[in-house]
């Protein structure tokens, strides 16, 4: 009996990691509105101005690192 096709170990990474990536986002969304009746608002502000650019560019990556296993699983 012949096993299913597995996907390539790139874009099984790059699935993990942007599963990981929005698990990470909706966990900062909701600490984000924790702390803001509690009067932290100021400091929320500070931490979102550095945290959204990480995230966009982690997000760029792994939609790049996805784009490069979806050619690499088209060439073979």
């Amino acid at each position: 009996m012949r096993r299913p096709h597995r996907h390539n170990f790139l874009f099984r990474i790059a699935c993990e990691g942007l599963k990981l990536l929005a698990i990470l986002v909706m966990c900062f969304i909701c600490a984000c509105l924790f702390l803001a009746p509690f009067g932290a608002l100021v400091q929320v502000e500070a931490v979102i101005d550095v945290v959204v650019p990480f995230f966009l560019r982690l997000a760029i990556c792994l939609l790049g690192m996805l784009v490069l296993a979806g050619l690499f699983e088209s060439l073979e």
